[in-house]
């Protein structure tokens, strides 16, 4: 944990949503955050814009990256959906039709639809990749392609959905240089045609300095009582529920399958400087929450932010629909998109009418489209076992509360001038 008590705020909020600064202060009086950035949107308007940190940390900026982890799949996400506008691919498609040596070990069948629904069966790998397979150089060389090609696909006993942890963006990334006009990767893409034209700090495969690192918060418990609180089981975890949560980041083997890449020994190896250079559009994507923010209001605007329009309306909408449920890890069930992104059902306490995903560790990139609202949440303070995150779920529930008061007061402004 941090120390509490020692800590600086910066940043602004509008009118209406004052109650966000006190509970993000207040999560920093309890020692809850180390570096962390909360940025909000509503409409077009940015209604929270906070950063903190504890002040040994100094240099930590509302511009300062952090990786997000699987926050990064809902980037992924939104770049397939913008193929799929520009006529590239339908996520209907077969997977092999636009990469023919995919139908290896029949593989045929399965299209882009179920892989960005966690459903092509490689949650894991037969043989491990290499760091080094990973740069945007390597993959462009087909190193990548051509090793997962020549792979079977495995599923769970009795199910199609398994997470996909960081394998998703690898097939993902294969399919869209294949559809790009000029090759280009989902690295590339993110840059050339996302970033550049909102002006926000997104990246897969970085070099840009100003990159905080991440530490695992010191709990006070064990690994597996850990587990026990997060995740709310009764009846204790057992050890292949343990494996499971390290397999998927590569951590340790599990009966038969390797970790998905060689020498991986943890999640916060994804930090390093050598694994920030490479692509893994599931995991490594090394973003300020202004970006997501930014990002994620385009996406509440149904594609669009001020004049500039990334994905046609029709789209979107296709990009958000065909929801279906099944489990996608231990008991945990989400609804999930066509496009990959999950649809956060009506009992979901904090959630509701959401769309998108969050990071190990914490991080948050999720967009609201009833109340038009666009939120992102980094930090460098991981708590692993964050399925629930109730700490920004209630951020989240805060901001649509404080977003239904001002609209009402809006309403009752223009009823009264009238």
């Amino acid at each position: 944990m941090a120390e509490a008590g020692s800590y600086i705020i910066e940043g602004t909020v509008a009118e209406g949503y004052e109650s966000l600064k006190r509970m993000f202060k207040a999560n920093y009086e309890l020692g809850c955050e180390e570096n962390s950035q909360l940025c909000i949107y509503v409409g077009e308007q940015k209604v929270v814009d906070l950063w903190g940190r504890v002040e040994k940390d100094s240099k930590f900026d509302a511009d300062s990256l952090i990786n997000v982890f699987s926050s990064t799949k809902s980037i992924t996400a939104i770049m397939m959906a913008m193929a799929k506008d520009r006529g590239w691919l339908d996520y209907s498609d077969k997977i092999s039709r636009h990469w023919p040596e995919f139908a290896q070990e029949g593989k045929g069948e399965i299209t882009i639809a179920d892989l960005m629904k966690h459903e092509a069966g490689f949650a894991t790998l037969t043989f491990p990749l290499e760091l080094e397979d990973l740069t945007t150089e390597n993959i462009k060389k087909n190193v990548v392609g051509d090793k997962i090609a020549r792979m079977p696909a495995r599923y769970p006993k009795g199910r199609k959905r398994e997470y996909h942890a960081l394998t998703r963006g690898w097939l993902a990334n294969e399919i869209f240089r294949r559809v790009h006009p000029e090759n280009l990767t989902l690295g590339e893409f993110l840059q050339q045609e996302i970033a550049s034209q909102l002006k926000a700090d997104l990246y897969i495969g970085c070099t840009k300095k100003n990159f905080f690192v991440g530490r695992h918060a010191e709990l006070g418990y064990t690994f597996k009582e850990s587990f026990e609180c997060a995740l709310g089981f009764q009846n204790g975890v057992n050890e292949s529920v343990i494996s499971l949560m390290k397999l998927m980041y590569g951590v340790a083997k599990a009966g038969k399958a390797p970790p998905v890449i060689s020498n991986m020994k943890d999640a916060l190896d994804i930090m390093n400087d050598d694994f920030r250079r490479t692509e893994t559009p599931s995991a490594n994507g090394n973003c300020s929450a202004r970006g997501l923010a930014l990002l994620g209001c385009l996406m509440a605007n149904k594609g669009q932010y001020k004049g500039t329009r990334l994905i046609s309306e029709s789209t979107w909408e296709a990009m958000h629909g065909n929801a279906t449920e099944d489990i996608l890890f231990f008991d945990h069930s989400v609804p999930m998109t066509q496009g990959g992104i999950a649809k956060y059902p009506k009992d979901n306490t904090f959630r509701d009418g959401y769309y998108g995903w969050a990071g190990y560790g914490g991080s948050v990139f999720q967009w609201h489209p009833e109340f038009k609202i666009g939120f992102a949440y980094t930090c460098t303070l991981l708590f692993p076992m964050t399925l629930r995150n109730e700490k920004v779920g209630e951020y989240q529930a805060e901001v649509v509360r404080c977003a239904k008061k001002t609209q009402q007061i809006i309403f009752i402004k223009i009823n009264s001038n009238n």
